[in-house]
């Protein structure tokens, strides 16, 4: 038994998620990876600033944006880190505001956001402002700084629930597609 014991703890520790291993993600530029481990651990660095700003912006740079509402809720001690939560905070709720106006009709006409430099953020600032075409269901948005650039976005029910997804096209074709719910 003392045996199986020793080789657990042995185990554990040759699988376990470190803050070094998320760092390391990052650094390799495996942001997937990263928000994925450091969601594991957060709740034991909820003090390190800089290891919850990393979390969060892992998970903003692969789109995985509601995830981003753990670390941010943290980011409290600093005038930094409160400026950092107020970043990722306001593009969550642009996500959010933005799916409620597409699902549910809601008008977000009225609201007033910082500006950000995140993609969904620059679509709600253009949404909320009527600046789109839309063509049946989807919404068409020009790149401010690209007119080759173009963006559809667009509703898909998904197991019966209802996922924007955000097209980005480069003179016509194709070069990514974001899921967001």
């Amino acid at each position: 038994m003392r045996l199986f014991v020793i080789f657990l703890l042995f185990v554990s520790t040759l699988f376990g998620v470190t803050k070094e291993s998320v760092y390391s993600a990052y650094k390799d530029k495996k942001y997937k990876d990263a928000c994925y481990l450091a969601a594991k651990i957060y709740l034991k660095y909820k003090q390190d600033e800089d290891f919850l700003t990393l979390f969060a912006n892992s998970c903003l740079k692969v789109d995985n944006i509601n995830r981003m509402a753990f670390p941010a809720l943290l980011l409290v001690d600093t005038p930094a880190a409160r400026s950092n939560a107020i970043y990722f905070l306001t593009i969550l709720y642009q996500k959010k505001l933005l799916y409620k106006s597409l699902i549910d009709g809601f008008d977000v006409s009225g609201y007033k956001f910082p500006t950000t430099n995140y993609i969904l953020s620059k679509i709600f600032v253009k949404y909320i402002n009527k600046n789109y075409k839309k063509i049946g269901k989807s919404y068409i948005f020009t790149d401010s700084f690209n007119p080759y650039k173009k963006y559809e976005l667009s509703l898909a029910k998904d197991g019966g629930i209802f996922k924007m997804i955000l097209k980005t096209y480069l003179k016509k074709k194709l070069v990514k597609t974001r899921i967001y719910w």
